[in-house]
């Protein structure tokens, strides 16, 4: 089943899977790229942004001088000023050279050697380190492009903030001092409310240097269709015998296509399912109730997935409320992005529109957060109760 599915945020690359991928790389160079696009992927966790990113680098790197990094690999000692994020950006820069071939070919070695001598300066600013990047781009045989991932990792640093903004004017003055063809942001926040984050005031929430982004609109989720169609593969292999647009389709109703939960329904179904004596056939294992042991299995199972949302419930509490409104309370609320709680549940992936309302992204975020307030409630009441009753028993 892994060369199917996994449970890293997306399906593994099975034949059909490949295909799909392709096409999505496509129109991201088609759309963002070649048009010289700065532009976030913000996605939820585990949707298959990491998976998306890395197949980018080699999907350009004919056409572009790729740098690819992960600010994951940044600690936090990186972002304590402007120096040390510069020093650590460069020592990041010459182990990405050492490993690519084709991008110490585009690139300059006068371009290269320039940005390496950075390191013996005094003083080191992130206006220094762009000066030597614009003259990396100024030099190279392709036009250069800069991806970062995991930048929620940087985004609580003012030094990040900074970065940003050197970045963007770059990108204006582009026509005037050499700049990266593209910048690819990915992480779970948009790069929009990364000022929220830092500075709450009103004054500062919306006060972005990333205003010059455009918006991605390329579709990551999965369709019924797309899961049929991996389904199919793997039934042309193991034979099961499963309706594969019914059980596809019933994935979708459980997931709304988010790649995670599709992968991790798959998986236990190939995996666990099979050493259940009542699933012992391949027939009930692929089915309706199956599928819904699967999803049994997923809601009473720790994963991160659901760390993080829970987390996300603790740092937003007006988000929260707005989810017990409508899972406890049953009430239909207009959807609107102005609204701080309907936004930063969209950005989470949460919440989605449908019909003009605000609804749950999917049935099985539906179920487990019921759950989750459901024993909240229940734990709530049982030590009102018990309060109640040691007062009664001290008087």
């Amino acid at each position: 089943m892994e060369r199917y599915f996994n449970t890293e945020g997306c399906c593994r690359p099975g034949i059909h899977y490949m295909v799909r991928l392709e096409d999505r790389l496509d129109a991201i160079k088609r759309l963002y790229v070649d048009r010289g696009k700065y532009f976030a992927i913000n996605r939820g966790r585990q949707y298959g942004k990491t998976t998306t990113l890395r197949a980018l680098a080699e999907y350009l790197k004919n056409d572009y001088a790729v740098l690819p990094m992960d600010f994951q690999a940044l600690g936090s000692d990186c972002f304590v000023d402007g120096s040390a994020f510069v020093l650590s950006f460069i020592d990041y820069l010459e182990e990405i050279f050492s490993g690519r071939e084709e991008l110490r070919d585009a690139v300059s070695e006068e371009a290269y050697r320039n940005l390496i001598a950075l390191r013996d300066q005094k003083r080191l600013g992130i206006d220094k380190l762009f000066r030597c990047l614009s003259g990396m781009c100024r030099t190279a045989e392709k036009p250069m492009v800069l991806i970062i991932d995991e930048v929620d990792s940087a985004s609580n640093n003012q030094v990040f903030i900074d970065f940003l903004a050197q970045l963007r004017r770059y990108y204006l003055d582009r026509d005037f001092s050499p700049a990266f063809q593209s910048v690819i942001l990915a992480g779970v926040y948009d790069i929009k409310n990364l000022k929220l984050k830092i500075r709450p005031d009103d004054e500062h929430q919306y006060n972005s240097p990333w205003n010059i982004a455009a918006e991605f609109n390329v579709e990551m989720d999965l369709s019924s269709a797309q899961i049929r169609d991996m389904l199919e593969e793997y039934e042309s292999d193991h034979r099961t015998g499963m309706d594969t647009a019914t059980v596809a389709e019933e994935i979708y109703q459980y997931t709304s296509g988010y790649p995670y939960l599709v992968s991790a329904i798959c998986k236990i179904l190939d995996e666990r399912l099979p050493e259940k004596e009542e699933y012992a056939d391949q027939g009930s294992v692929w089915s309706k109730e199956g599928i819904g042991e699967a999803v049994s299995i997923i809601l009473k199972t720790r994963i991160p997935l659901f760390d993080s949302m829970t987390r996300q419930l603790d740092l937003y509490p007006d988000l929260k409320d707005v989810l017990e409104q409508i899972l406890y309370e049953g009430q239909r609320l207009s959807f609107s992005l102005g609204i701080k709680s309907v936004s930063l549940g969209t950005m989470f992936g949460f919440l989605k529109e449908e019909d003009g309302q605000i609804v749950v992204a999917n049935r099985i975020f539906e179920m487990y957060l019921l759950n989750l307030f459901m024993s909240e409630e229940s734990i709530r009441s049982d030590v009102f109760k018990q309060g109640q009753s040691d007062r009664n028993q001290f008087y």
